[in-house]
This record gives C-alpha cells, sequence and structure tokens, in this order.
C-alpha cells in the first residue's frame, strides 16, 4: 500500500518503510509524527489495484511516520552576475530538513498497512543519514567587544605603521 501526502508545500509518495526527507518538522528524534493531508492511497494487486483519490483530501487517511534525523540539507550557492559591469554576488543556502520512516498508512475506510517491530530495527539498523548538524556556536569563540581592541592603520608612499588604541578611548 501507498500514499501520496503533502507537507510544506509539496507531494510525497511513501510506502510502508520508507524513509523519506521533507522539509522542517517540529518533533525530536524518535518522536512520531501523523499526516492528515492524504491526496491518494492505493493498494496495487496483479489483477484488482484499489485507488481511494481525494476531493483535495481522503477523509479520515492517515500516515504515521517516525522521526528519524534532523539537520541541514548540502549547501546551495547563489550567484547573480552581470556581465562588463564588475557587479557578481554570491550567496549560500542549507535548507534545514527532517527525515522521516513511514511506520503506518491508513485509508480511512479501516485497510491499514503497518511496519512490525523487527521490520523497522532492521531498517533503523540500516539507515544512514546524510544530512549534517546546525552548527552550535562556542562560547569562547566569540569574544565581547570591550576587550577586543581596534587597529588603526596609516599607509604613506615609503613607510605602512600600525598603531593600536582601546575601544575605550572614542574620538
Amino acid at each position: 500500500m501507498y500514499a501520496v501526502i503533502q507537507t510544506g508545500g509539496k507531494q510525497y509518495r511513501v510506502e510502508t518503510g520508507s524513509f523519506v526527507q521533507v522539509e522542517k518538522l517540529d518533533g525530536d528524534l524518535n518522536s512520531s509524527y501523523e499526516f492528515n493531508d492524504i491526496l491518494l492511497v492505493s493498494k496495487p494487486d496483479k489483477e484488482n489495484s484499489q485507488v481511494w483519490l481525494g476531493k483535495p483530501f481522503v477523509k479520515n487517511a492517515k500516515v504515521q511516520a517516525e522521526v528519524v534525523s534532523q539537520g541541514r540539507d548540502k549547501k546551495i550557492l547563489i550567484v547573480k552576475k552581470k556581465r562588463r559591469k564588475g557587479y557578481m554576488r554570491t550567496q549560500g543556502h542549507r535548507q534545514e530538513q527532517t527525515q522521516l520512516l513511514i511506520t503506518n498508512i491508513d485509508n480511512g475506510s479501516g485497510e491499514a498497512s503497518s511496519l512490525s517491530a523487527a521490520e523497522k530495527k532492521e531498517k533503523l539498523n540500516k539507515f544512514f543519514s546524510q544530512l549534517k548538524p546546525k552548527a552550535q556556536f562556542d562560547s569562547q569563540l566569540v569574544k565581547p567587544k570591550a576587550e577586543t581592541k581596534a587597529v588603526k592603520k596609516t599607509t604613506t608612499k615609503k613607510k605602512t605603521t600600525k598603531t593600536e588604541t582601546s575601544t575605550a578611548k572614542a574620538k
């Protein structure tokens, strides 16, 4: 049995026991999450397939998932350039993502497909997350502004000199 769910403005085709990477969802690791915006549920069969199609959502249908990993995706570089003008800007962006393990699909009319505890344990042992955790700033690396010293650089044609001034002395 598989379903098409909608989350974060996107649609995903999910099956029981599959891993899905979606935009950041609230929740801690190993917490369960339930999707109610189900667009389609299908039970494929060689002879007779069944499809439940929503208008826009299938009533009483649910997909349950477990949060496996949270982090940030690969960096995307944005480059702006205007030719012959010397204008070029680059910017980076890393989207926060959540990886889910689909544990249960219910079509809303009593039929359900769920993942057993043994299958779940086997899937989690094989799982490897490509997401990187968000960087945490160390308080020792960032110095308060009062302790830093401003450096004034004076340039002449023949020599360059540096003079230190304290931030407490303001001009």
